[in-house]
């Protein structure tokens, strides 16, 4: 799967961003992953939750924003340009 300069493989669980490997945690690929099935489109918390978390967690919409940002420590330093954006009071979205 790709996105800009940001490469996914299911098959061998790694992540790449402008050809750096980079080193995600099994909670930040599956997060990472659903971000990238829907490229462009917002996702709520609660959407994040349910499909990432699922349905039988006690995780709060906290839990998402801590994600987001171990993810953007990641995936957005590797590269000169962000590509996870917060659209306030709605979620968060991967630039395609």
């Amino acid at each position: 799967m790709v996105v800009a300069d940001l490469c996914l493989d299911f098959a061998t669980h790694t992540v790449e961003r402008a050809g750096r490997t980079l080193e995600l945690t099994p909670r930040e690929f599956r997060l990472l992953a659903y971000l990238m099935r829907h490229p462009g489109r917002v996702l709520t918390k609660d959407q994040i939750l349910e499909q990432v978390w699922g349905d039988d967690s006690d995780a709060s919409p906290g839990v998402v924003e801590l994600y987001i940002h171990y993810l953007r420590q990641k995936v957005d330093r590797a590269s000169a340009g962000p590509l996870i954006r917060t659209v306030r009071g709605v979620g968060y979205c991967l630039k395609g």
